[in-house]
């Protein structure tokens, strides 16, 4: 990796948010807190536990993706490790380690899990990283709330 690469690559996308999901994840709060604000019993701790978790997950995983792209670097980084597993549901995660080069000429690795493929072992995977602190870090393509427009992207992977 050369830092031509990234830097053809940095301030190449732009987050969208995505205003579906964010509603989805709403729903998802709101209609077991319904149901605990009218049940009673078990039913109502179940229902308030679930809603409090989903809260609690959703809000932390949209201020991870808030605070990555407010002091967000965009860069190109090389799948290290990749493993399929197959899920209980039928369906399959990805694992990832990923390595890219920071600002500073670091080399730094993530690693992430996810229901979105993946790009294979030695394969590019475009990542955002917080320029002050290149160890947080995450794939473009498992961004909940936000999704990314590449401009010249597909020109750019064709010249590697």
């Amino acid at each position: 990796m050369n830092s031509t690469r990234e830097s053809q690559v940095a301030g190449r996308s732009v987050a969208e948010f995505r205003p579906a999901v964010a509603f989805s994840w709403l729903a998802g709060v709101l209609v077991p807190a319904s149901i605990a604000l009218v049940e009673h019993g078990s039913a109502a701790w179940i229902a308030g536990g679930i809603s409090i978790c989903l809260a609690s997950l959703a809000l932390y995983r949209f201020q991870r993706e808030r605070l990555l792209l407010k002091g967000r670097t965009t860069t190109i980084a090389t799948v290290t490790h990749w493993q399929k597993t197959k899920d209980s549901d039928g369906g399959y995660s990805y694992s990832v380690r990923y390595q890219f080069l920071g600002p500073n000429g670091k080399l730094y690795s993530g690693k992430e899990t996810s229901q979105v493929e993946l790009p294979q072992q030695g394969e590019m995977l475009p990542i955002s990283y917080l320029t002050d602190d290149p160890s947080q870090s995450l794939p473009l393509a498992i961004f909940w709330f936000f999704r990314f427009t590449y401009t010249g992207f597909a020109k750019w992977m064709d010249s590697c």
